[in-house]
């Protein structure tokens, strides 16, 4: 049987977490899969030549050139990741099946309004949505009329090249790690204010914020306003975060908002803790076998220090987040339900006489 031709389209030119699921997601199923990757050109670039993988880079974001990249591209699937790509693919007019695959939750989709009332007259229009949590749909005002054609598929989770991704780390150690982009979902005020909270009883703690982002320069301003320059260290993005993590003792991740949340499996697969939000998927991740789900400033502060100061309660949770990262790794299971979902698309369409 002849390969399937799946295009990509996502909406940045950096490298985040959605563009490590797409990324891993193509080298997965490359035997079976011919993949074109299509975003505006910039760092991305470097990421998709290192693993091989074909990119159609267009101009901007637009109907215009995503009708472009589908002429030149001629594939039998689109592959539409995020809401803006899948509101723009569904505008081209085209034919040719679209999945809308949701990687987080905005704050826009949980109220009546333009952008909930366009996102869901484009949904009329996908073959498919899959979605990273169930929490997406729940949340979404219009999720209940979509539900029969969205499937939750979580996100491919590689226990086994994390582990191998943190080896020979020569860098220092800490005690808590933020790790994500400095953008409000995250919420990396929030982790500041936390560790303000734990310096005042344990002076000597150590934090590190692990990603850059558009608050980047506020970031830096509100360490320097609490004082925490010699506490918290700002390391930026990092192509390979798991040198930094490994080196931690605990993960905070205190998100105002979440798709999946795989941050959170990362820090359990290196046997780290995880304290925080039940923002999205993090509380189908996060148990009280691997780590902590808070609400307030204070209960953040508490499970941190009771973590640091309680060395049998740490290990425990340490073990924990070990096997919770095993019973999470899904990457082979994964991989066969986006197939899965690919040939029922495509072989609709051959039977509807569409392709």
């Amino acid at each position: 049987m002849s390969k399937l031709r799946v295009m990509h389209v996502l909406n940045t030119n950096k490298y985040s977490g959605a563009e490590n699921v797409v990324i891993t997601m193509i080298n997965a199923y490359r035997d079976t899969v011919d993949a074109v990757y299509v975003s505006m050109d910039g760092p991305i670039r470097e990421y998709l030549e290192e693993n091989n993988i074909d990119f159609f880079p267009i101009n901007k974001m637009s109907v215009t050139e995503v009708k472009k990249a589908i002429k030149c591209v001629n594939p039998q699937i689109i592959h539409a990741h995020d809401y803006t790509t899948g509101i723009i693919s569904v505008a081209t007019l085209t034919r040719i099946p679209i999945i809308n695959h949701i990687h987080n939750n905005s704050p826009w989709i949980k109220r009546y309004g333009v952008k909930s009332l366009v996102y869901g007259i484009c949904c009329n229009g996908f073959a498919k949505i899959l979605s990273v949590s169930d929490s997406i749909m729940d949340e979404y005002v219009f999720g209940k009329k979509f539900k029969s054609k969205t499937d939750v598929v979580s996100n491919p989770i590689d226990v086994k090249k994390i582990r191998q991704l943190a080896e020979g780390s020569n860098v220092k150690e800490y005690d808590i790690a933020f790790l994500g982009r400095l953008s409000p979902p995250k919420n990396p005020h929030e982790f500041i204010r936390i560790i303000l909270g734990i310096k005042h009883l344990l002076p000597s703690v150590k934090a590190v914020m692990i990603g850059g982002g558009e608050l980047t320069e506020e970031v830096k301003k509100h360490i320097k306003e609490e004082n925490l320059i010699d506490t918290i260290e700002l390391v930026g993005f990092q192509k390979n975060p798991y040198w930094f993590l490994n080196q931690t003792r605990i993960l905070c991740m205190p998100s105002s908002w979440e798709g999946y949340g795989l941050a959170a499996v990362e820090g359990l697969a290196l046997g780290k803790p995880v304290i925080c939000s039940g923002a999205g998927g993090l509380k189908k991740i996060v148990n009280d076998t691997c780590g902590r789900i808070c609400e307030q400033t204070e209960d953040y502060i508490s499970e941190i220090m009771s973590l640091l100061y309680d060395a049998q309660q740490y290990d425990r949770l340490s073990q924990g987040a070990l096997r919770r990262a095993e019973e999470i790794d899904n990457l082979d299971s994964y991989c066969k339900q986006i197939l899965s979902v690919y040939q029922s698309v495509h072989e609709k369409k051959c039977v509807e006489g569409v392709l």
